[in-house]
């Protein structure tokens, strides 16, 4: 219950008037002498019983009558009936991420939810300010407006390819609503409930707004999806040159079929069990740019069911030897060399493979370093000195004292469980290393392989020496690819370049217009991310004309596992004061839980007018004279004497 002029029940104060009435009235008695008391004396106690009923009747009605009218004044309502509500403050979240496009009964979960949304705009007033949060495009901004303009968005609002986070949305949407200092603020949740969509749940303190969460409450489907996509064993393709794509089936539990679409023609297909993977071969393709996708047979959620990929196919890349060349490292370019993926040269080179340090100058030109120790540790102070003066933020430590290790956590495409390392030695930066990456460490966690950029050049650190005396890497069935990783991925713009739906994409500096997948061209600002990455598919960054990068963009693989969340998961990402619905009739009852419903004023007044009535017909029936009898007895009886009051 509310009240629209709650200053008025301070009326209810008059309520002490009856009750001071009757605790200090005063009643005038005369006496009468009556000799015949006896009677009398047995129906005083029951009169009295009577008059102190009537009073304390009378007290109880005049007080009742005092608090129903202050109560009408105030002007009370019953909240949650009926259609009027305060002004309020309203964000609905809309969960338009990739998981609503699944199909319920024929149409897409995202009209169910949209029409939700119609349903609670239908009840609005003028009076209101809505804002409508997708939670399927984090990047977007939401700005208040009237039902109207509210309704539009809502109709505007389609499937994005990017995952949800409810309750970042759901704190954004309360931030919102909160500092619009109207009397009254909602949130309102449509969506699946996807359990994945909460896993920033508990990051930050949940909303103290009132949070209203409608879901279809259906169990969803088993869904089959596609995994992500390994080209060339994480390594870019050679123009000219065969390589093969890895792509998996995940979810469904029937065999599927497998497609590779490049250039709009197939150019592979396959059928794989669910929870396995398959490699089909494509190519060879010229030098530029390759794009397609890999599909299967859609189901109930399409948008998961095909992934896009876009290849940076360029020349074997040139690579040249600098210092004493080890025997191993030595066979393994030749073996590179025969197969035509890179060119030996001895002048400048893409590639220099930097042994003890010697040719470590060349990042300063552009070039691609490889650095590889030396056997001896007595070198260590050289090679050190040659990193500085290349501006190589790193330097080599010898280890006292070590015995065998493994290739502990990698984050290569090469399974190196097998190698062994004797001898290392110990990487550590110095000062700043200009967001140098890790990519392999020996099993006490200590780097053993490190790719970084330093002014127009890159390189990488190896910790070992590439001999058997220091690791059994070259006598291993890893050599070569691990070779061919460090020198093939060295080129910007090399091999798949993909990001998940909903990442901003980093800009090169003379980027002027970014295509996306419809074939858009939208102008950018090189200085920023470009943010609205909601479809997938390719994107190419421009200039003018020329397509200077280019990456594919694919939905999350999590926004494929359907799974809702527990109601509890929910309580502690939306705050206590949360109601879920499944039921659109209850929805459409409950939204606006502000709602005031038609005011009590006139039924109030009318049985306070019932009971005025009352009140005289009690007052009218208890009017008479006081009396007080003092009685003679008759000779040998006690003297009585009595008062009669009324």
């Amino acid at each position: 219950m509310g009240f629209l002029n709650p200053i008025l029940l301070l009326a209810g104060v008059a309520v002490a008037v009856p009750i001071i009435l009757h605790l200090f009235q005063r009643h005038e008695s005369r006496r009468i002498s009556f000799p015949a008391l006896r009677y009398l004396l047995l129906t005083e106690k029951d009169h009295a019983r009577r008059i102190r009923f009537r009073q304390l009747l009378l007290l109880v009605l005049r007080t009742a009558l005092v608090l129903l009218f202050a109560f009408a004044a105030a002007r009370p309502f019953l909240r949650g009936e009926g259609d009027a509500h305060p002004p309020t403050a309203l964000a609905i979240v809309i969960d338009n991420s990739l998981s609503s496009g699944r199909v319920i009964g024929g149409e897409r979960l995202l009209d169910v939810l949209k029409r939700r949304a119609v349903t609670t705009l239908d009840a609005a007033t003028p009076e209101d300010r809505v804002w409508i949060v997708r939670a399927g495009e984090p990047w977007d901004v939401s700005t208040p407006g009237d039902p109207d303009e509210a309704r539009s968005r809502v109709a505007a609002t389609e499937i994005s390819a990017a995952g949800g986070d409810l309750p970042t949305a759901v704190r954004q949407a309360a931030a919102l609503v909160q500092q619009a200092g109207l009397p009254a603020a909602e949130v309102q949740v449509l969506s699946d409930l996807q359990a994945t969509a909460f896993s920033a749940a508990g990051a930050s303190p949940p909303p103290t707004v009132p949070v209203l969460v409608f879901h279809p409450g259906d169990a969803p489907p088993i869904n089959r999806y596609l995994g992500s996509l390994l080209i060339g064993g994480g390594l870019p393709p050679v123009a000219g040159r065969r390589t093969d794509l890895t792509a998996g089936i995940g979810g469904d539990t029937a065999e599927a079929p497998l497609r590779l679409v490049v250039d709009d023609r197939i150019r592979g297909a396959t059928r794989v069990p669910p929870g396995t993977a398959a490699a089909l071969p494509f190519g060879p393709f010229p030098e530029g740019w390759a794009a397609g996708y890999v599909e299967t047979d859609p189901d109930a959620l399409g948008g998961d069911d095909r992934r896009w990929f876009v290849l940076a196919v360029k020349p074997p890349p040139s690579v040249a030897i600098r210092g004493p060349v080890p025997f191993f490292l030595d066979q393994a370019v030749g073996v590179l060399e025969d197969g035509g993926r890179i060119q030996r040269t001895t002048g400048a080179a893409d590639v220099v493979l930097a042994v003890g340090g010697d040719g470590a100058s060349a990042v300063r030109n552009g070039s691609t370093v490889v650095v590889i120790p030396p056997t001896d540790p007595g070198l260590l102070p050289g090679l050190n000195r040659q990193l500085a003066e290349a501006g190589i933020p790193w330097r080599y430590e010898a280890l006292a004292g070590q015995g065998q290790a493994r290739i502990g956590e990698h984050k290569l495409p090469l399974a190196l469980d097998d190698v062994r390392v004797t001898t290392s030695y110990r990487l550590v930066g110095e000062g700043s290393t200009g967001g140098a990456e890790v990519f392999a460490r020996l099993e006490d966690g200590s780097p053993w392989l490190v790719r970084g950029r330093t002014g127009p050049g890159a390189y990488r650190l190896v910790g070992s020496a590439i001999d058997a005396a220091a690791t059994n890497l070259p006598v291993s069935a890893y050599m070569v690819p691990l070779l061919e990783w460090l020198v093939s991925t060295a080129g910007s713009q090399s091999g798949a370049r993909a990001i998940e739906a909903g990442t901003p994409l980093s800009l090169p500096s003379a980027a002027t217009e970014i295509e996306t997948p419809d074939g858009t061209r939208h102008p950018v600002d090189a200085s920023l991310d470009f943010r609205p990455t909601r479809e997938a598919g390719i994107y190419r960054v421009l200039d003018g004309d020329s397509v200077i990068d280019a990456l594919a963009v694919n939905p999350p693989v999590r926004e494929s596992l359907l799974d809702p969340v527990e109601t509890v998961v929910v309580t502690q990402a939306f705050g206590a004061d949360v109601r879920i619905f499944t039921d659109s009739t209850q929805w459409a009852g409950s939204v606006f839980s502000s709602r005031q419903g038609d005011e009590l004023g006139r039924l109030l007044i009318a049985l306070a007018l019932i009971l005025l009535v009352v009140e005289s017909f009690v007052a009218a029936s208890g009017a008479h004279k006081a009396a007080r009898w003092d009685a003679r007895p008759a000779e040998g009886e006690p003297t009585r004497e009595m008062t009669a009051t009324g």
